[in-house]
């Protein structure tokens, strides 16, 4: 521009010269002077080319650094505000699209896709796919590298001589070939491994190598025990491979009885890799002509399945469509907006009173020709410098948090999860902080901009003067109230989270738990489910499987330091089915609420139990008796209630000989099909021994039926030891190893540690609110007080004219500590509405037995918060209020004129 400009003047200049014969410097003299001013011709220039705003928002931003050093306070208060905001914002956005959007972390895993059945009558997958498998490897040909899986759990015995479960993958050697992985020492699975009658072979993982077999580098070659039979270890696999899902060693593929029969033969997983050149949509249709013509053939079996293929990836979210992808990122984007819309408003309110302590400064640019639009430009640029401050902190916290917790937060709620699940920041999760910062800034910057300059033409004059004529509206005041409002809401939400978790650390089970061993007992299922389909070959293993826990119980008992020894279905403080039961008296009726006329019922949770079982765990028999073996015999039906059965649901009364109906099955009945449930007798009470789970705060009612050891369940064993249970751990793993190698033990804990995960996941949503808790009361102190300190500092001349015009003190100072007490106060009361409404609304539930309420203490500290706001507040006006009330009546005069 500059040189276009020179070349200008200076054919300008060599005119003047050839034409009037002027001298050099004279010319050029003259050709300036025809010009005018450059710099003007140079604005005009960048206005046409579209570039002017971008040197202007690089002197708003300059303007914006210098405002964040010079006002601290707000750049703390607001900056933290906003961090946090965008910190829920990413990782929530995060967490989602692990499950939404999942990729694949391995050479091509993005053309790894999964095959499957789809039953749309019963509504599931259908995994009996052996035949469909053999059919589809030998037609398709938009995929390649077809395999197949089924997902097996076996003791493998370490260097320690103690027997652990593996998540083992019974898997075709062309599952190594699409993952694409080398192993760390050693091979893969080969074609050959699969033949029936090869020798046993095993990959080995990595964790599973360094833990059980001290990384011995000479493993390769060595034979181990996997279950009850010994495999030669042909490879490890690198650190992090656990393709297909998340497996630490994997064997051959053998069905033990191949039937390519539809629909029969064992359950497995189908997977392969996209032909080159070929794309998802080829596959689907190729597959599903496939299916078409299993349909028109095997219409016994295929009439009603729905052959899919899929992104490899998604198989763990079922393959759920586009729509409930969109739903559920709607739903976050819904509740995300929600939080920074609140967050920003607040920070807004500040921003807003900084804004306006610059009125003057604003108007005088307004008359010097700025525009609307540029101020509120330069007020939103101030906003996005701190902005961008907040999205660094506030990616970097979710960074940290996302890899430190994240995967031990996800394992806690759903158990194990796939490999690829993997929670770390993502340029998308980033793409996502900058367009919530940018709304950050539109909401903090532009709305006061568009508040501050409405009529700012007509406030020249009064801006010069030095009184300005901003004033916080309505909505500003809803804000205040808002912000109140939730700053109270928060703590009652904390006090009740706390209060929950010390609950839960403190729960009485009526026994010491602290001395009793809980094992899951099971066994290892063989790939042969055509077999276990077969009634009296399951009756068989059934029984099998009881004789096997009962002599482990016996061997168990006859250790020194034992007890005692027992099993159950579920253990004290887990999680037990509810089930219907109905009453039979008319005064049982009357006790439990007539809710279906004749066939009143509650919800009750039930728990099977060896007959041993209230003698091992010490629970005396407050009535009646405890169970005998004959109570397990067939046409025996007896129960013992405890005793919140006996006060909620029968107001009381003596339960022995009272009889009543379960609903045992998992679809509910009512009226006449309420009649045919087999009538059960009440033999005994016991007190009550946590029935109720560690996370449900009602008191509980429960019943238990007598069960054998073979019954249809894995059942839990007890084991009451006068040590520490755990230094027990080993030898139980040692008597369980020499009774039967395929005997599974899982979940072994102390009895007082059951409930560790959900005390480590509500610790977490504990220190999420009190982070929440935090910015809320921070962002409510420092808006209370910037606001209603600007507020009256605003109104210094009318008190002063006030005061020259003879009101007294007291009724100005009433005046001025109307409107923001008013404020507070009804933000305190719509918070303590929202504490009664939400406490409600979760009491009213029908498995619910007690209501939510606060403790009077907890109260007691919410009124004393309430207190401390109104506190703020009256700090916020005293100060401003001192110095209005200072200013002496002829100088307030004398300004107002």
């Amino acid at each position: 521009m500059n040189e276009e400009f020179r070349f200008h003047l200076e054919m300008e200049a060599d005119r003047l010269v050839r034409e009037e014969a002027l001298e050099p410097q004279e010319a050029r003299r003259r050709a300036r002077l025809a010009f005018g001013y450059m710099e003007r011709h140079k604005e005009e220039m960048r206005d046409g080319r579209g570039l002017r705003w971008l040197g202007g928002l690089s002197l708003d931003l300059k303007l914006g650094v210098r405002l964040l050093v010079k006002y601290p306070g707000l750049t703390i208060v607001g900056g933290l505000a906003m961090a946090f905001a965008i910190w829920v914002g990413a990782v929530a956005f995060e967490m989602v699209m692990l499950f939404v959007s999942p990729t694949l972390p391995l050479p091509g895993g993005d053309r790894i896709v999964h095959l499957r059945n789809w039953d749309v009558q019963a509504n599931q997958a259908e995994p009996r796919a052996l035949h469909d498998f053999v059919v589809w490897r030998q037609a398709m040909r938009s995929v390649t590298d077809f395999g197949a899986w089924q997902d097996v759990v076996r003791n493998l015995k370490g260097r320690d001589g103690e027997a652990r479960p593996v998540q083992v993958a019974a898997i075709t050697a062309s599952g190594f070939r699409v993952a694409a992985t080398r192993p760390l020492l050693g091979r893969v699975l080969v074609p050959a491994d699969e033949h029936i009658g090869a020798p046993p072979v095993v990959v080995l993982g990595h964790a599973v190598w360094r833990a059980r077999f001290g990384a011995d580098s000479a493993i390769v070659g060595q034979t181990v025990q996997l279950g009850d039979a010994y495999a030669t270890v042909v490879g490890v696999m690198p650190d992090g491979f656990r393709f297909p899902v998340a497996h630490d060693a994997w064997t051959p593929f053998r069905p033990t009885a191949r039937d390519d029969a539809p629909r029969r033969g064992p359950d497995i997983t189908i997977f392969g890799r996209l032909a080159p050149g070929a794309t998802l949509d080829d596959a689907r249709a190729e597959l599903a002509r496939l299916g078409q013509r299993a349909a028109r053939e095997l219409p016994a079996t295929h009439e009603h399945l729905q052959p899919q293929v899929m992104p490899y990836a998604q198989m763990f979210g079922g393959g759920s469509s586009m729509a409930e992808k969109l739903g559920v990122l709607g739903l976050l984007q819904a509740f995300v907006l929600m939080l920074l819309v609140l967050v920003c408003g607040n920070v807004a309110l500040l921003l807003f009173a900084r804004a306006a302590t610059r009125e003057s400064e604003i108007v005088v640019r307004s008359a010097l020709g700025a525009s609307r639009g540029r101020i509120v430009l330069q007020l939103f640029a101030e906003a996005l410098v701190l902005g961008g401050v907040a999205a660094a902190v506030g990616l970097a916290g979710a960074h940290a948090a996302l890899r430190q917790v994240g995967r031990p937060f996800l394992e806690a709620t759903f158990g194990s999860v796939p490999f690829w699940i993997d929670p770390r920041l993502l340029p998308a999760t980033v793409l996502y902080a900058c367009a919530l910062t940018l709304v950050a800034a539109a909401i903090t910057g532009a709305m006061p901009g568009l508040k501050i300059t409405r009529g700012i033409g007509s406030r020249l004059r009064g801006g010069t003067a030095g009184g300005g004529t901003v004033r916080f509206g309505g909505v500003w005041t809803a804000v205040i109230v808002a912000q109140v409002a939730v700053t109270v809401a928060f703590p009652a939400i904390t006090l009740l989270e706390v209060r929950e978790v010390r609950r839960i650390q403190t729960y009485d089970v009526g026994f010491a738990a602290d001395r009793y061993l809980s094992v899951q007992l099971s066994r290892e299922a063989a790939p042969e489910p055509e077999a276990e389909a077969d009634t009296l070959a399951a009756a068989a293993k059934r029984a099998r499987f009881g004789t096997l826990v009962e002599a482990l119980r016996q061997r168990v008992a006859a250790e020194p330091g034992v007890v005692g020894v027992t099993f159950a279905d579920r253990l004290p403080r887990m999680n037990h089915s509810y089930h219907r039961v109905f009453l039979d008296d008319s005064a049982s009726i009357a006790a439990a609420g007539d809710r279906l006329g004749k066939n009143a019922y509650r919800y009750t949770k039930i728990a099977y139990v060896d007959p041993s079982y209230f003698d091992v765990l010490g629970a005396p028999i407050l009535a009646g008796r405890g169970f005998q073996p004959a109570d397990l015999a067939p046409g025996a039906r007896v129960v013992i209630v405890d005793q919140g059965f006996v006060d909620q649901m029968l107001l009381g009364r003596d339960p022995i000989g009272l009889q009543l109906r379960i609903n045992l099955g998992t679809t509910p009945i009512a009226g006449p099909q309420v009649d045919s449930l087999p009538f059960y007798q009440i033999v005994g009470l016991v007190k009550e021994l946590g029935m109720d789970e560690v996370e449900e705060p009602d008191r509980g009612i429960g019943l238990y039926l007598p069960a054998a050891a073979g019954s249809a369940f894995e059942p839990y064993l007890l084991v009451h030891t006068r040590g520490d249970p755990m230094a027990f751990v080993p030898r139980v793993r040692a008597i369980a190893g020499a009774l039967d190698p395929t005997l599974e033990l899982s979940k072994v804990q102390r009895m007082d540690r059951i409930a560790d995960d959900l005390v480590w996941t509500w610790e977490m949503f504990l220190r999420a609110t009190l982070g929440m808790t935090g910015v809320a009361l921070l962002l409510s102190l420092a808006g209370i007080y910037a606001v209603l300190s600007f507020t009256v500092a605003r109104r210094t001349r009318e008190i002063g004219v006030r005061v020259a015009l003879g009101a007294r003190r007291r009724t100005v100072i009433t005046a001025v500590f109307r409107r923001p007490l008013t404020q507070v106060g009804i933000g305190i009361a719509v918070g303590a509405a929202l504490i009664y409404v939400g406490a409600d609304i979760l009491s009213r539930t029908e498995f619910r037995n007690a209501p939510i309420a606060l403790s009077w203490g907890q109260v007691a500290l919410l009124v004393v918060y309430a207190a401390f706001m109104l506190g703020v507040c009256l700090l916020a006006c005293v100060v401003p209020t001192r110095r209005a009330l200072g200013i002496q009546p002829t100088e307030a005069l004398r300004d107002q004129s």
